[in-house]
Order: C-alpha cells, then sequence, then structure tokens
C-alpha cells in the first residue's frame, strides 16, 4: 500500500487501530483487501507512527492534534496526519 493510500484509510484513531491490527494479521489484511507489506508501526504517546521500509521509505505519522484545533471536524475530534516521504 502507498503512502497516500494509507494517509487516506487514516481518518481517526480507530482506523490507526484496525491498520495496526491489519499490518499484525495476514488474513485481516486479505479480507480487507489491504497490501500492508513493508510497513511497521510505532506506537506513541500523542498516536502512532506508521513506517514503511520499501525502495521509498515514508513515515505517516496519526496523532490527536495538541492545541485544541479541530484538524478533521467531521471525523469526530482533533485528529491530523502527516505523511513525510524519503
Amino acid at each position: 500500500m502507498s503512502p497516500d493510500k494509507l494517509t487516506t484509510l487514516l481518518t481517526d484513531l480507530g482506523a490507526a487501530a484496525e491498520v495496526i491490527e491489519a499490518i499484525e494479521d495476514s488474513s485481516l489484511q486479505r479480507r480487507r483487501g489491504w497490501d500492508l507489506a513493508g510497513w511497521q508501526y510505532d506506537l506513541v504517546p500523542w498516536g502512532v507512527r506508521f513506517r514503511f521500509q520499501g525502495r521509498e521509505p515514508a513515515e505517516v505519522v496519526a496523532v490527536m492534534t495538541v492545541d485544541g484545533s479541530p484538524a478533521r471536524p467531521n471525523h469526530g475530534g482533533h485528529f491530523a496526519t502527516v505523511l513525510r516521504v524519503g
């Protein structure tokens, strides 16, 4: 799965938890039609960091916003994703 596609899946921390479960369970990946080969994750106090170890390394960080600004107000909370490539 591309970093851009992963970013679109991460609508809130619940969705991030589903991706974590799928990284750990290849049968769940197949049922959802996801290919998460090469993706790893790190739990951090404010969210989750997803790291892609492949031809083009990338990082997607799913976080709760700290300043109280509604980063994604339609998704029920203060949530943001950040994509870094390279």
